[in-house]
């Protein structure tokens, strides 16, 4: 599977308002996350489809998915090009 790819497209459908930006990024350190993303978001997925699944567990891949989540947006904050006043 494309992790990387199914990261990039998650991310589109979770933050619409970036969903270009989070398209045209492309750089190292963004590639790195949203492939890291797109394994720990399915993995969250599967576990919560399991019927005896480890709450724990789930919990702490609900965690690092909201992380990924918040340094995807800090990364694309950083990226806008700022205009000189």
């Amino acid at each position: 599977m494309e992790w990387e790819k199914a990261g990039r497209a998650r991310m589109m459908l979770r933050f619409p308002r970036h969903r270009k930006q989070i398209a045209d990024a492309n750089f190292l350190a963004i590639s790195d996350l949203l492939e890291a993303y797109g394994r720990t978001a399915i993995a969250r997925d599967e576990l919560r489809k399991q019927e005896v699944s480890d709450p724990a567990r789930l919990k702490e891949y609900e965690t690092l998915c909201q992380k990924l989540e918040r340094d995807l947006l800090r990364m694309l904050a950083a990226a806008i090009p700022r205009t000189s006043r």
